[in-house]
Order: C-alpha cells, then structure tokens, then sequence
C-alpha cells in the first residue's frame, strides 16, 4: 500500500541514486520528477517509469498529489526549494548542504519551526555504521571527556571541476565534518579560525583547514583537499556512476581513551588490470535486494518520519541551521585572515 508520494527534484548523479533507494522502499511511490535538462528528464522518466516529469521544480512542488519532495538539485538552489516545499505544504528531504548560506538556512528553520511538516537534510554519515558506532562508544562514556575531534576528507582531484566553479569547498566536503563534530560535541562553537588555498586554478579553494573551539574547551579540526591523484586507490567504484576516492578519516580524542573511523581502508580488496580497488561499503553499497548502506537508512528513515508527522531525533534540522552558521565563519575566516567569534549559542 503505498503511503508517500514522494516527488524527486533533480535527476544527476544523486538524484538518480535516490530515485533507485526510493523506488524499493516500502510504502513509497516515486510519482514525479523535474530537472531544467529536458533530455535527461525524458530518459529518467522513462527508465524509471514515472508518470509525471517537470522541468520547472516549483511547479513540481505545487503538485497537490505529492506528499514529499527530495531535493537533489544544485546546491545554490536548495533553500530557495525547500522554502517552496513547506510554502506548499510539502515534507522535503533535501541533500546537503541545507543552503549555502546561514541567512537562508535560518529562514528554513524559522518556517519550520511549529509546523507539522517534517524537513531533513541528507546528512548521510550519521547513518553510516562506523560514525553510529563511533557515536554510541561516545555515549558510552567510554572514551571520557572530549578532548579533540580530529577529521580529515580529501577527494580525487579529477572531481574537482565539477565543484570548483559552482560552490565552495566548506559548502560541498566540509559540511559532513561540521555536522559530525557537531553530532559528537556537546557545546556551542565560539570561535573559529581557517585558512584555504586555491591549487587547481578554479574560483573555489580546493584546499581548505579550520579549527573549532567549543565553549567547554573542545578543540574540532577539519581539513579537505581535492587532490587525490588518478593513481591512487580507488574505493567508490559502484553505484554512484563516480568512480575515485574519498579518503576520509575521523578521530575522536578523550582522556580515558580514543576512538578512529579511516574510510579508504584495504578490508576488501580487488586487483585488476586497471588498478587496485578498495570498494567502499558504507555508504550505498549494492545489496541484494538493491542499493543498501547509509543512503538507504536514511530516505528510509525519513519516510518513517513523515509517516509519523515527527521531525528527525537523529538528524534534527537545527543542527544543520548551526552547521551553516559555522561554515560560513569559516569561510569569513579564510577569506579575510582572522578569527572569527560566534556568539548566541548552539542555535
């Protein structure tokens, strides 16, 4: 029985891969989608066989048949939909980052806030196995008090000309770590100091470090370079139609002990005349009744939300209204060479 309409705002590389998730998950319908490419519209639409295709998103969003909207568009245009959605009505999933600014993603949280409708951002890791474990020995208080969050996330650098032009790093690779430091930090961040350079000759920097500190003392450190050279070992080999390397690493620091996740690990290993791969099998790996891993778990987990009515406990919306507060300070920082201090709290 189907129980959510959902309408897909987006049909590249992730809005394909959604359209794949969605489609298996019980109790939902993929009804309609939109993209400004009207080629590639006609052949998801076709593909997929969904009924109603848009090349104008709003008026997707007007649809009175939908229920939900999953937003995978550009990122640029994400607030501006996910404003459109609850104007409409609509439960909206929406892939990271919530917007590319903290004014917007403020305004997102304020018509939210009181409504009914449930709106979530695509911050997969925290439905990534490793990063719930890293969470739950937290919680544990087997590692003690925090003393430092450490992460790194580089990329391979032939990607990078996909981003370099349309959005800033912090925007695009940056904002997973902002949020795990925030899922693991219990305080507000109070100042912020960065740095980033501009290697491959595009308008964004493909190198970037910044340092949080919290108000309880917590020092968060957050890197990213898309420079991983083509030779390197490849992990994100299937599924997403994107094949290289995310190299992302993340350790948790307390004074009674330490926890640490590595991504591009050799746990499974496959060698063939074009080079060694380490497949990566957390994030949406193929299983056997489709694509699994974190992408699954959390569509999966908002179509349960929307079912109840109740918004995300696990991936609350003001967390990433405060992430978008903390990337654009880091963004300020790098940009003019000084510390920026956060005031207001964790809000």
């Amino acid at each position: 029985m189907i129980r959510t309409r959902v309408g897909v705002l987006g049909v590249g590389r992730f809005g394909r891969l959604h359209i794949n998730v969605l489609r298996r998950l019980p109790g939902c319908e993929v009804a309609a989608v939109a993209d400004i490419d009207g080629e590639a519209l006609r052949e998801v639409s076709a593909k997929y066989g969904v009924a109603k295709a848009y090349t104008d998103g709003h008026e997707m969003i007007r649809d009175g048949d939908l229920d939900a909207i999953d937003v995978v568009s550009d990122e640029k245009s994400h607030g501006e939909y996910v404003l459109a959605c609850l104007e409409a009505g609509k439960h909206v999933f929406v892939e990271k980052p919530l917007a590319t600014n903290s004014g917007e993603a403020r305004k997102i949280g304020e018509a939210a806030e009181g409504g009914d409708r449930v709106v979530m951002v695509g911050n997969i890791s925290r439905f990534s196995q490793p990063y719930v474990s890293l969470k739950r020995t937290l919680s544990s208080g087997k590692l003690g008090e925090l003393g430092i969050i450490r992460t790194k996330r580089d990329f391979s650098k032939s990607w990078f000309e996909h981003f370099g032009k349309r959005v800033h790093t912090v925007y695009e690779s940056g904002i997973h770590d902002i949020d795990l430091i925030l899922w693991y930090a219990q305080g507000a961040c109070i100042r912020v100091h960065a740095v980033e350079r501009c290697m491959s000759g595009y308008r964004y920097p493909d190198v970037f470090n910044a340092t949080l500190t919290f108000e309880d003392g917590l020092v968060a450190t957050l890197t990213s370079a898309w420079l991983v050279p083509g030779g390197g070992p490849r992990n994100l080999v299937e599924t997403l139609e994107l094949d290289g390397t995310i190299d992302a690493d993340i350790e948790l620091v307390g004074d009674k002990g330490t926890a640490r996740f590595r991504m591009a690990h050799p746990g499974l290993s496959v060698w063939t005349e074009d080079g060694p791969q380490h497949p990566e099998l957390t994030l949406w790996p193929m299983e056997h009744d489709g694509i699994g891993g974190a992408i699954r778990a959390e569509l999966q987990h908002f179509l349960h939300q929307v079912e109840r009515g109740e918004p995300s406990s696990v991936a609350p919306l003001a967390d990433s209204v405060y992430a978008l507060r903390i990337a654009d300070a880091i963004v300020e920082s790098a940009t003019h060479g000084r510390v920026i201090t956060l005031k207001g709290g964790r809000k």
